[in-house]
């Protein structure tokens, strides 16, 4: 019996052993992983409590373009720790991008509300927790400056479970990460902070037609500016955009006491630019800026006349150029309310020091 229990020990023992010696080569190779991944910034003891220690974690999908080589890629930073099935930390940072313009009237900055945005810049909606942070000094790379960048970090446990909230570990990890893409892009400004990490915002319905909600941008126009009556179930909906860059809004006023046939409505437009928009908005707007008049007058015998009323002004401390229309069947009444509908959109978007550059009928 005793050569018989020997053998017994002796085999546990080899068991034991190997088993440890598994064990310490897995914790090493899972060590090797947390030191590279996301380019060695992430908090590791922190991010070691977050995954399974009894699990073999592989590094998946590692990029890495930040600094002033980037070339304005789509993602800045992409890094995933994988184990068993199904199990995954993710982490990305991506530039936060407008909708491409294909031009800066009007009716093109109003082509981007119906936009799609492609999936990468869209994947922080679905994230367990993400962060938007600021580079006032512009990432390198791009066309047009690029002043803020998005990480977000979704966590896994199996059978495509998500983690709800923002639990303490992955802010860190958030964090950790979005400071990294501001050191190497020379971002400068305030660092993340882990309490800026917070879950993805609820998703932003649009005005309710039903309440009679008006787009944000439409919402400093009063109907008696222009004599008009509240709009109806059946009147046109106003149109607008709400933009880093640029705001606009047009909308069709029913009038109340129309005075002929042709006088029903009338037309209202708005728009402001700001920043890198401005020298294209002159180009694009040349000849009419050129033709602008302090005392306008209209050709006769049309069937309605739209009269357009430029500006420059400092609104909300930055430098502004907006430009209102406004379209009725006579032109003493747009010529009699331009000022004052320039006056209210001006003053509703807290624009100051304004100077009027002058009029032209369209």
């Amino acid at each position: 019996m005793a050569p018989r229990a020997a053998l017994v020990v002796l085999a546990a023992a080899l068991v034991a052993g190997f088993l440890l010696v598994r064990s310490e080569r897995r914790d090493a190779h899972n060590a090797e992983v947390l030191d590279t991944a996301c380019g060695g910034v992430l908090p590791r003891a922190t991010v070691r409590g977050l995954l399974p220690g009894d699990e073999t974690w592989e590094l998946r999908g590692e990029l890495d373009l930040t600094g002033p080589s980037g070339r304005g890629p789509r993602t800045l930073l992409r890094c995933s720790v994988e184990w068993g099935e199904h199990g995954r930390l993710e982490l990305a940072a991506v530039p936060v991008l407008d909708v491409p313009l294909s031009g800066v009237r009007s009716r093109d900055i109003l082509a981007t509300r119906t936009a799609e945005e492609p999936d990468w810049a869209t994947a922080y909606r679905s994230a367990t927790t993400q962060v938007t942070a600021g580079c006032p000094a512009g990432l390198p790379g791009y066309p047009r400056p690029v002043t803020r960048f998005r990480v977000h970090a979704s966590l896994g446990y199996g059978e495509g479970s998500e983690i709800a909230g923002a639990a303490k570990e992955v802010r860190a990890a958030v964090t950790a990460v979005a400071n990294h893409v501001r050191d190497r892009g020379g971002c400068g400004g305030p660092a993340v902070k882990p309490s800026d990490v917070r879950p993805p915002p609820e998703p932003v319905e649009g005005p309710d037609e039903e309440s009679g909600e008006v787009v944000p941008s439409c919402r400093w126009f009063r109907p008696e500016l222009l004599d008009g009556r509240a709009r109806g179930r059946d009147d046109r909906e106003p149109d607008g955009v709400t933009g880093d860059d640029a705001d606009v809004c047009s909308l069709r006023v029913p009038r109340a006491k129309p005075a002929n046939r042709l006088d029903h409505f009338a037309e209202v437009g708005s728009v402001s630019w700001r920043g890198p928009l401005l020298p294209e908005v002159r180009t694009a707007y040349g000849a009419e800026l050129a033709a602008l008049s302090r005392a306008p007058e209209p050709e006769s015998g049309e069937k309605s006349y739209t009269l357009a009323v430029w500006a420059e002004s400092s609104c909300s401390g930055t430098r502004t150029l907006s430009r209102v229309t406004v379209g009725t069947a006579a032109a003493a009444l747009a010529a009699d309310r331009a000022d004052r509908i320039l006056a209210a959109y001006l003053a509703a978007s807290d624009c100051r020091a304004v100077k009027v550059l002058g009029k032209v009928w369209k």
